[in-house]
């Protein structure tokens, strides 16, 4: 018999990136390749994201991690960690 629950994962990321790295010759490649940010908050909210999904592991700037559309995050200046993840069961 199979059992299904609803489960919701929260986790609360810390995202450091370089801010000189980020420059309007950068924003502007990666919008012509990959999404349309315009705004450094818009690249953490993604890394973060990709943190939270296991995508990409970027504790203490992960020297070999490569991170499509930023290249190698030491090089980047990205970081990221889980603070903090919360599970609730929503229902059975």
């Amino acid at each position: 018999m199979m059992a299904t629950f609803t489960v919701d994962v929260t986790q609360r990321i810390e995202v450091n990136l370089d801010e000189a790295k980020f420059d309007e010759a950068f924003m502007a490649e990666f919008r012509d390749y990959f999404f349309s940010f315009d705004s450094i908050e818009e690249h953490a909210e993604h890394i973060a994201q990709l943190q939270a999904r296991g995508i990409v592991s970027l504790e203490g700037y992960a020297p070999r991690e490569f991170i499509e559309g930023y290249g190698l995050a030491k090089e980047m200046g990205i970081s990221a960690r889980v603070i903090d993840t919360e599970i609730e069961q929503v229902s059975a």
